[in-house]
């Protein structure tokens, strides 16, 4: 059996990039903060979130049509922040969140180094977590080439 906390402290050790996921329900729009995202396929082209099952997010991704993977650039961390549940969540509108609506009616969030819009494709339940593919429709890269980065339970830059 693998201890809990060794388990949390290796993976916490692995650089990633953040991203906040936008998804629209009947109560508006709704952000969650990640971690765990990426391509998975060029043909067809897919890309994935992983999202704990006890939080909020989770069954409204359930129920999504779709989702954009917004992946935050260094100066978005209070976005990453207020979207993982640190400060005020945003309003439903995204009155306090600069962005703009993508070509599937979810928000883009301004600056980002990249956009990936997304069509649900299909979810798998994955221990605690669910993973959620969805078939890319439509993907952007942003202004911004320096990429916000989670390590060690830390938000970083990177070193040019």
């Amino acid at each position: 059996m693998i201890d809990t906390k060794v388990f949390k402290n290796v993976m916490a050790r692995i650089p990633t990039a953040v991203a906040v996921i936008t998804s629209r329900s009947d109560s508006g729009f709704h952000g969650v903060t990640v971690s765990s995202f990426g391509s998975l396929s060029l043909d067809p082209p897919l890309a994935y979130v992983s999202i704990l099952k006890e939080i909020n997010s989770h069954d409204r991704l359930l129920n999504a049509d779709g989702f954009v993977i917004n992946v935050l650039a260094r100066e978005h961390t209070f976005f990453a922040e207020q979207f993982s549940g640190q400060t005020p969540l945003a309003d439903p509108d995204f009155g306090g969140v600069p962005h703009k609506i993508g070509q599937m009616g979810l928000p883009l969030i301004d600056g980002c180094v990249s956009w990936i819009e997304c069509r649900h494709w299909e979810q798998h339940a994955a221990g605690d977590h669910t993973l959620f593919i969805g078939e890319i429709v439509n993907i952007q890269a942003g202004e911004s080439d320096d990429p916000l980065v989670y390590f060690d339970r830390e938000f970083l830059e990177l070193s040019w």
